[in-house]
Order: structure tokens, then sequence, then C-alpha cells
């Protein structure tokens, strides 16, 4: 099989991944329900607290993956997120930071 096929089917399904992922992987719904009911101020706020950026999605100390998804299933909990397939609805910021300190505790 060539290398193409294979970084083709790589980068195609959403469960592979070309970089080491973090211990906790979170991902913010950016679907329409979401979307309207402010998921984006959430996602800032992460990256700022985390250092990430869109390019920049795992910190360096592997203990987190900050990345959007288009929907998790979760409309009626919306703003969703979920953190290793755990979801959490009806988030804001400072919920999510909460969440976040939570998890620097547990790490």
């Amino acid at each position: 099989m060539s290398t193409a096929k294979i970084y083709s089917v790589a980068i195609f399904y959403e469960n592979f991944y070309l970089e080491p992922n973090g211990k906790y992987v979170i991902k913010i719904c950016d679907g329409t329900a979401c979307h309207v009911r402010k998921s984006i101020p959430i996602l800032d706020k992460l990256r700022k607290e985390l250092n990430l950026s869109e390019i920049r999605t795992t910190t360096d100390d592997l203990i987190f993956t900050l990345e959007t998804v288009s929907c998790p299933g979760a409309c009626g909990l919306a703003p969703a997120m979920t953190v290793n397939d755990k979801v959490y609805g009806a988030m804001n910021p400072k919920k999510a930071i909460d969440l976040l300190n939570t998890l620097k505790e547990d790490k």
C-alpha cells in the first residue's frame, strides 16, 4: 500500500491523529445549536487558558488537547463540550474553566 493511501485514510477519519493527543481530549461543539448559544467564547477562553490556538491544539505536557467538532449529538444541552467522550452541557466560559481546573487537579 502506498504512503499516500495510508496518509489519505489517516487524515480522513476523525479518530486517527498524526500527532499525539493529550490525556484529556476536550471537544467543543460548534454545530448550529451550540454556535448560536455561544460556544465560541468557551473555545476562546479555553484556548487562552491553555495557551493553544487553531493550529496548536495540544499542550506541551500532553495533558490537554482542545478541538472543535460539528456535533457530538447533544443539541438539547447546547452549548456542549466533551472531555474524553463524557458530555458536559449548558456550558459557559466560567463553567469550562472550573472543569478545566478540576481536571488539572486530577492529572
